[in-house]
């Protein structure tokens, strides 16, 4: 099992990705984080929005799929998305992962 992120300010957006994901099998379960508070540099000065936070859950297998995926449907031009690695899941939790993506 591996978790994706990403953030979007758009609950449109997260809505799509999320749905997309899980209709077409991609991820097993989207956490959806609201309200997280961002600060970056955008145009060369400092920008602070209202975020939330997804994290997707899913096989290695698909994550160049999820990428792809949330690529499309993102309202940022360039969305953060990244891998983070789990070195210890649960084995029930990851059969029943396994059980319901795609792979």
């Amino acid at each position: 099992m591996i978790i994706i992120k990403t953030t979007t300010d758009s609950h449109k957006a997260m809505k799509k990705i999320a749905n997309e994901l899980l209709n077409n099998k991609l991820a097993a379960c989207v956490n959806m984080i609201p309200r997280m508070r961002s600060k970056y540099v955008m145009d060369g000065r400092i920008t602070e929005s209202r975020e939330v936070i997804l994290l997707v859950k899913t096989s290695k297998k698909l994550e160049e799929k999820v990428y792809k995926t949330i690529k499309e449907l993102h309202n940022y031009e360039i969305p953060e998305i990244s891998t983070i690695q789990t070195s210890n899941v649960d084995k029930d939790y990851e059969n029943w992962l396994k059980d319901f993506v795609q792979e």
